[in-house]
């Protein structure tokens, strides 16, 4: 059957009914080890093309053969250890990622500091599972020396495992149908061009592949909330990465993304700092523990900053130069900063020169910043020219023997005019190529995709 004008997204009975049927017919004698929603998926990924889902099929149990998949612990069954955050189901208590617990690999310890947090939380409207991951506190350069890409996809394909064969088949019980994909919230609050680490980035790129090849069809559909704008250059190197498929369910949201999720996730199962009524107060860390903002205040946790110092009895100053050329002609120019301190809260001002003249603007006024209790960051519009950040100690503060680390990053980010707000990302047809094969640009997808805001 060829899928080149039929809508993958909502295909009839008759239609999906002729398809499995062509697909039986090649599996032969292994037709009825395996149900009509699996061959489904399998098909779609494949554009309906039988003898391509056949192939895929073939690879996929060739591969959890390979690798020993179903000999893995499978987490939250038989007193295994979970290997992610879990709330609100069933057949597994709520838990955490614990590393104490016995039975936890000793790779995944080695990283689980450098993660933002993430969490199978609950459902949403439709009794899909939902997992929420807290993007925007990774330390993905911490990930890139602590984690090789073999480590990643082993914890990833555990987790995966968990959810489609533990919690997908308890929320197909209680929904009354069957419950085969997942939503996905990816909260970018606190993301930082210094996160945009190439080799951290590759282990994102090995996972995606992954899922791909191995587990298709199984994303419902993907939010990506808080996108700061520096996520406009990041996303143009992603986007490659991913199956058309996949792009067709990503949903990048604005300022607007509480009521967008809110059509999706019943209050009651969203987290409150997603806007959503849910706390899991009896829980550690709440809905969404985060091993980064748990140890955000331990000594040596500068990780997934720039720059570390720090500051006694003097001030401490930072300039960063934007250069006429670089933002003439951009639609928008800005600079990210973030800072955290120990022990107490300094005092933050932000001043402005123009090029060749010494005089100082001051853009910040100096104010007490409790950054020893939360991180404060935010972003600004710029002009040409040398800003100047300051951080002093308050009034009758602390002294050189009393003095506090001060961890900061800094970024100046220039746009050509792509802009996020909410919206989906809608996958458009790249010009054929002479000799090409439509189905094999559809499976890499690359240079296929592009965000159309309209």
């Amino acid at each position: 059957m060829s899928a080149s004008k039929i809508d993958l997204n909502n295909l009839t009975d008759d239609q999906k009914t002729q398809a499995i049927k062509e697909f039986r017919a090649l599996l032969g004698s292994e037709s009825p080890k395996h149900d009509d929603n699996t061959l489904l998926r399998f098909l779609i990924a494949r554009q309906l093309n039988a003898q391509k889902a056949h192939e895929m099929l073939n690879g996929y149990f060739e591969w959890r053969e390979k690798e020993g998949i179903d000999r893995l612990p499978v987490p939250g069954v038989n007193g295994n250890p979970v290997m992610q955050n879990v709330r609100g189901f069933r057949s597994v208590p709520d838990a955490n990622w614990d590393m104490s617990v016995e039975g936890m690999p000793e790779d995944f310890k080695k990283f689980y500091s450098c993660m933002g947090g993430g969490c199978f939380h609950k459902v949403d409207k439709e009794g899909t599972p939902v997992f929420i991951e807290r993007t925007g506190y990774h330390d993905v350069k911490g990930l890139a020396v602590k984690c090789s890409p073999a480590v990643m996809l082993d914890w990833h394909i555990r987790n995966n495992e968990f959810v489609f064969n533990v919690l997908m088949p308890e929320c197909t019980q209680r929904a009354g149908k069957t419950i085969e994909k997942h939503t996905v919230i990816f909260d970018c609050t606190g993301l930082g061009i210094w996160q945009f680490d190439m080799t951290g980035l590759n282990l994102l790129r090995a996972v995606s592949d992954l899922d791909s090849r191995v587990y298709p069809e199984r994303l419902g559909k993907l939010f990506i909330v808080n996108t700061p704008g520096i996520f406009a250059r990041a996303w143009n190197i992603i986007k490659r990465w991913l199956d058309k498929r996949i792009l067709e369910k990503i949903f990048i949201c604005g300022s607007d993304y509480k009521d967008v999720l809110l059509q999706h996730v019943d209050a009651e199962n969203l987290p409150d700092f997603l806007g959503g009524k849910c706390t899991c107060s009896h829980m550690p860390g709440g809905c969404v523990p985060s091993p980064y903002l748990e140890s955000r205040n331990a000594k040596g946790a500068g990780d997934n900053f720039q720059f570390s110092t720090s500051l006694g009895s003097s001030s401490h100053e930072y300039e960063i130069t934007v250069p006429k050329e670089e933002v003439e002609g951009a639609s928008q120019a800005k600079l990210f900063y973030k800072f955290r301190t120990t022990k107490r809260a300094v005092h933050f001002e932000i001043r402005h020169r123009k090029e060749d003249c010494a005089d100082e603007r001051v853009i910040v006024p100096s104010t007490s910043r409790d950054s020893h209790k939360e991180i404060v960051q935010s972003d600004m519009n710029v002009e040409p020219g040398t800003y100047v950040f300051s951080w002093q100690k308050p009034a009758g503060g602390f002294s050189l023997f009393n003095s506090l680390a001060l961890d900061y990053s800094i970024d100046l980010t220039v746009e050509d005019g792509e802009e996020f707000v909410t919206e989906h990302v809608t996958v458009h047809e790249a010009d054929e190529k002479p000799g090409s094969d439509s189905d094999d640009v559809v499976e890499t997808a690359e240079g296929v995709g592009r965000l159309s805001v309209s």
